[in-house]
């Protein structure tokens, strides 16, 4: 995802990864609900879910992003860890 792209998806609060594996974009469907998109062409209301919190922290060497309060919860906590 381009630094453009981020800017205008996080400026409307929509969680946006950079360099994310494929394996945790998908647990973090199968969590939390809504779906990965690859093109903003194909994004809809229907493709988003609705989170309470998410922030990064830095564990060691490495940032961790949580994502946390799901409105339909099929996990606590989802912590994520990309390299940036």
């Amino acid at each position: 995802i381009d630094p453009i792209s981020l800017y205008v998806l996080t400026k409307d609060q929509i969680l946006a990864l950079r360099r994310a594996k494929h394996r945790n974009m998908e647990r973090l469907t199968l969590a939390c609900g809504g779906e990965a998109m690859n093109s903003i062409d194909n994004l809809t209301k229907e493709c988003l879910d609705f989170v309470e919190d998410v922030y990064e922290h830095v564990l060691g060497e490495g940032k961790y992003t949580f994502v946390q309060g799901w409105k339909d919860s099929r996990s606590a906590t989802k912590v994520q860890q990309y390299i940036y």
